[in-house]
C-alpha cells in the first residue's frame, strides 16, 4: 500500500511583519476599544501605533475560537447538532484540538485587519494595494499576544496618490509649460 503525504508549508518572509489586506467591515469582527495614534506621516506613507485593552482581546479571541470551532472538522466524542453547530467543546480542547500557535496567528490576524481598517475607512484613506503591513515580526506579535492582556503593535499604511493630488499636479506641469513655450510677438 503507498502512502501519499502532502506537505503543506506557508511561505513568507523570515524578517517581514504581518501582512493583511484590508477587506470590507462584514467579514471582520469589530474592535470598539482600540486606540490609533499616528507616529509619524509622510506624503506616501503613515505609521500608526494600536493599542487594545485586555477586554478588547478577550471578545476578539472568543470571537475567532467560536469562528474556528464553527469551521473545524467533526471533533471525536461531540456531535454535531442540526445546521452543523458543534455541541459545547470545552475550551482548552478545542484550542488544544486547532493549535494554540494556529488561533493565536488567525487572532493577531483579525486584530490587525479590523483595527486598520475601520481606521482607513474612518480617515478616509485609500491604502496602495488595500495591504497593510506591521513593523513587528508576525513572531513577535504571536508570542506578545494573551487573551485578556493589553496588546499593541505599529503598522505601515502606503497610500496611493488620491486623484485630486494627480490631477492638480498634471495641471500645474501643464501650465507651467505653457508659460515657457508662450511665444510674444514683437511688433
Amino acid at each position: 500500500m503507498r502512502r501519499v503525504q502532502h506537505v503543506l508549508k506557508t511561505v513568507s518572509a523570515v524578517d517581514s511583519g504581518v501582512e493583511v489586506s484590508i477587506t470590507e467591515p462584514e467579514d471582520l469582527i469589530t474592535v470598539k476599544d482600540a486606540k490609533i495614534v499616528v507616529e509619524s506621516q509622510d506624503e506616501d506613507k503613515i505609521q500608526v501605533r494600536v493599542d487594545l485593552t485586555g477586554d478588547a482581546t478577550q471578545r476578539v479571541f472568543d470571537k475567532v475560537l467560536t469562528n474556528l470551532a464553527r469551521s473545524a472538522p467533526p471533533i471525536p466524542g461531540f456531535r454535531r447538532e442540526k445546521g452543523g453547530k458543534t455541541t459545547k467543546v470545552p475550551r482548552d480542547f478545542l484550542i488544544q484540538i486547532l493549535g494554540e500557535e494556529r488561533v493565536t496567528k488567525f487572532v493577531v490576524q483579525e486584530i490587525v485587519s479590523s483595527t486598520l481598517t475601520d481606521y482607513t475607512k474612518k480617515e478616509g484613506l485609500n491604502v496602495k494595494d488595500k495591504k497593510v503591513t506591521t513593523t513587528q515580526k508576525a513572531e513577535e506579535l504571536r508570542k506578545s499576544f494573551y487573551p485578556g492582556n493589553e496588546f499593541g503593535f505599529s503598522a505601515v499604511l502606503e497610500l496611493e496618490k488620491s486623484e485630486v493630488e494627480e490631477s492638480e499636479t498634471e495641471t500645474s506641469s501643464s501650465s507651467s509649460s505653457d508659460e515657457e513655450n508662450d511665444e510674444v510677438p514683437v511688433s
